[in-house]
């Protein structure tokens, strides 16, 4: 069976160190929230570059990944010998409250029941912890790409916040955008072009593609320096646990 694009992605990111997208990801979450000393548990591991990038940062780390393939992968990884993966599916799984941090990023647009997998998330962030979503934004882009990587659906504000005001003593701390660029990219290739992103410059060495991937670097770290962020691809919310 030729592999997914979602999970050819992955695949291509495990060995890799560092990613122009997921790295700032990280990056920006890390600076936003996550200052204090604590327990983190990632949600969807995937590629693994999350959970490594905290890891590198001294958090106590631990994942739930659903894809079998990718959890065998996983056991080849040395970086990952000191983090316990287990295999698991968000909505038929709860927890014990006991994580500060729990990270479900670009995981919920996989899943049709996406209300019963934010409900058993929150059961496992402690009092005083937080719950990191990050979520493709803007229903009007859904097209060719979103399909290919299976998601089910990309999301406007109101229909995030929606998924976050059944939880119990809860505090929105920040909804905000994220990806300025990105954006635009995508607009102007699946709805003026109507053709395929190519974004494999994530993963190929050469002259181009690290130019490509600096120019992008810039962007971001000139993105998170903002006040506000007007427009973007993304979506990310911090919910905190008040009790």
């Amino acid at each position: 069976m030729t592999p997914s694009l979602l999970e050819q992605q992955q695949q291509l990111l495990l060995n890799k160190s560092y990613d122009v997208r997921i790295s700032n990801l990280a990056t920006f979450i890390h600076h936003k929230v996550i200052k204090k000393p604590g327990k983190i548990l990632d949600i969807g591991v995937g590629n693994t570059l999350l959970i490594r990038y905290f890891q590198n940062k001294g958090y106590k780390t631990s994942g739930i990944e659903l894809s079998s393939k990718l959890i065998e992968s996983y056991k080849k990884h040395k970086n990952l010998f000191k983090i316990n993966i287990q295999k698991g599916d968000i909505t038929k799984l709860q927890g014990n409250n006991e994580y500060e941090y729990v990270l479900c990023c670009d995981v919920l647009e996989h899943i049709k029941d996406d209300q019963k997998a934010v409900n058993n998330l929150w059961t496992f962030v402690k009092a005083g912890g937080y719950l990191i979503i990050s979520v493709p934004a803007h229903p009007h882009l859904f097209g060719k790409r979103d399909v290919l990587l299976g998601h089910y659906r990309r999301y406007n504000k109101q229909k995030l916040l929606n998924l976050i005001t059944t939880l119990p003593s809860h505090k929105i701390e920040l909804v905000t955008y994220w990806n300025i660029s990105g954006y635009f990219i995508y607009y102007f290739f699946e709805k003026i072009l109507h053709k395929k992103i190519d974004d494999t410059f994530r993963y190929k060495k050469g002259l181009i593609n690290k130019i490509i991937v600096t120019i992008i670097d810039i962007m971001f770290k000139l993105e998170a320096k903002l006040p506000k962020i007007p427009i973007g691809l993304t979506f990310i919310i911090f919910v905190k646990k008040l009790k």
